[in-house]
């Protein structure tokens, strides 16, 4: 059993990538292994946005374990079910995060979604419903920062928000020795939210794009 506090934790977007690098051959085990068509730009530990038309792992922002030749190995990437990742079919690109923004000044963060949606049905010879399972909702994140227009996210969350682009995220949270990385496309309102003495915050949206969050377990030393 484990938990922690997010008290000192800091968010990220990515503000910079490398050129996209084609792969195919993705394999259906517990830490996915894709053949890309050049890993001479590419290093163990980087962190990496990943495109593909297995939808399951489509915009899942990954790290790499190792790299032999053009087998790159994706930590914590499972595509075991061959029922859900049809085996030879995985193909897409990969590009490496080279830089970081901090979305600095988080007063709040909530989220809203993710709840599971059901339908109901009865036979004739039941005398009650039945609930069945049918989907989750999409699930966004709102920050609350505390508004000050020369800090340099500001120009990135504009172009993000015009764009529509989708891009890696990441929290690290030190005391729980982890870091969380997903995909979104961000919202941004840069009108101040004013009131008396309060500081005034502006509100950024990040709506998940990622099937799920990434966790990967910081050893110290390491990013």
């Amino acid at each position: 059993m484990g938990f922690a506090l997010p008290n000192g934790a800091h968010v990220y977007l990515a503000s910079d990538y490398g050129p996209a690098v084609t792969f195919t051959g993705a394999t259906n085990t517990e830490h996915a292994v894709i053949t890309v068509s050049s890993a001479e730009n590419l290093a163990v530990g980087d962190i990496v946005h990943v495109n593909c038309n297995w939808s399951g792992i489509d915009n899942v922002i990954a790290k790499i374990d190792a790299i032999a030749e053009n087998a790159v190995t994706l930590r914590n990437i499972n595509t075991t079910n061959k029922n859900k990742y049809a085996a030879g079919g995985g193909a897409g690109s990969v590009r490496k995060v080279l830089e970081w923004t901090e979305l600095p000044q988080i007063k709040e963060v909530s989220k809203s979604g993710g709840d599971q949606n059901t339908t109901q049905i009865q036979f004739l010879s039941d005398d009650r419903q039945r609930n069945l399972n049918t989907y989750k909702s999409a699930i966004s994140q709102t920050y609350s920062i505390a508004h000050d227009s020369t800090l340099p996210v500001y120009s990135q969350l504009r172009q993000l928000d015009e764009e529509e682009e989708t891009v890696a995220a990441y929290m690290y949270v030190p005391k729980a020795k982890e870091n969380r990385y997903w995909a979104a496309t961000a919202s941004f309102d840069d009108t101040p939210a004013t009131a008396v003495n309060e500081v005034e915050t502006v509100s950024v949206v990040l709506n998940l794009q990622s099937p799920a969050m990434t966790f990967y377990k910081v050893i110290a030393g390491s990013a």
